[in-house]
């Protein structure tokens, strides 16, 4: 057998991003592939003659993405619901899915559960199952096989269209979807971060177990944001990503963060870990232009969705900060990484 070159090790422990970056980004040229773009963003779009295809895959696990315990019903439901999530975030409209299942045996009854979820928010969003596969886990002696999901979604957009993580400008607004960090909030409590009586987890956890795509509001902005991407690994490090890809900074203001009800009972240290490094909202983050404030205003109305705007692009030339009401910078932790561990 031909001898392999040897490995060429990084100074420092690669984390997710930097394990895509280095292994899995193909810039090859293939003359008769489906012209591409969009690599590294939430979707990659493939044009197809006059078509525009926004493409996405997640794969989610028992024990990582969700509790082992978790409502195999709300595990269906959430499954397909992060996929749509960044279909929203590409602008796209859903129009199918592909479902790949690997299970350490057949049950009938979290099955039931599960497909139940999963087909239900399908038919909202009017985006069918296609295909897929299904495959049985196995595990070593002593440890226990898992249950893990692979969904890839497809959506549609105009010819030439879609939102990506570049374009965000010097002087454009920065806004989000929502109110970021309640899902947290229930992760916290179920990690032993912090302690919450009822009803605050249950609400929290309602948002931790059901995130809400946001279809309508993707498709509202595709003609008016200039960078968009959704919030699941925290809306700090999330926005990073459009600043790194877009060669800006930005400038936050904390006191213009949209807050749910719930989160406004917390202690200010657990509100601002929850909404700013938290993560698992799949809320919308974007950029748009200052003077379309009125124009996102009505498209949110129209998709009955909240947006605040909570900062500015500035100059890469500036490091990004978060000003509190007195116009002091505020620290804040890092964002989940697979590979990179959980935000402190």
């Amino acid at each position: 057998m031909p001898e392999h070159p040897a490995c060429t090790m990084t100074p420092n422990p690669l984390d997710e991003f930097g394990v895509i970056s280095r292994f899995f980004t193909d810039r090859s040229f293939y003359p008769s592939a489906w012209p591409s773009q969009g690599a590294g963003d939430d979707c990659a779009f493939l044009d197809v003659g006059p078509m525009r295809l926004a493409v996405t895959a997640d794969m989610m696990a028992l024990g990582s993405h969700f509790l082992e315990n978790a409502d195999p019903y709300t595990v269906g439901r959430k499954s397909l619901a992060v996929n749509l999530s960044d279909l929203a975030a590409a602008g796209s409209e859903p129009k199918a899915f592909f479902l790949s299942i690997s299970l350490p045996r057949i049950d009938q009854c979290w099955l039931d559960g599960f497909s139940k979820g999963l087909l239900e928010e399908a038919r909202r969003f009017n985006c069918p199952l296609r295909g897929g596969d299904t495959v049985k886990s196995f595990a070593k002696p002593g440890q226990t096989p898992y249950t893990a999901i692979s969904i890839t979604a497809m959506g549609e957009l105009p010819a030439g269209k879609g939102l990506t993580r570049a374009g965000a400008r010097v002087g454009d607004d920065i806004w989000v979807s929502g109110t970021p960090g309640d899902a947290f909030a229930a992760l916290g409590q179920i990690f032993g971060y912090w302690t919450f009586a009822e009803p605050l987890f249950g609400y929290f956890r309602s948002r931790m177990d059901l995130p809400e795509p946001r279809v309508a509001l993707g498709r509202g902005l595709l003609n008016v944001a200039t960078a968009c991407c959704d919030i699941s690994d925290g809306l700090v490090g999330d926005l990073k990503h459009i600043l790194e890809r877009s060669s800006v900074s930005a400038r936050l203001f904390w006191p213009a963060f949209p807050k749910s009800d719930a989160m406004k009972l917390l202690p200010e240290a657990v509100q601002r870990r929850c909404i700013l490094t938290g993560g698992d909202d799949y809320e919308l983050l974007f950029t748009a232009p200052s003077d379309l404030r009125e124009e996102i205003l009505q498209i949110a109305e129209r998709a009955k969705t909240r947006v605040s705007r909570i900062g500015e692009i500035v100059s890469a030339a500036e490091p990004m900060k978060i000003i509190d009401e007195k116009g002091t910078e505020i620290a804040y932790g890092t964002s989940f990484n697979h590979f990179g561990g959980a935000g402190s």
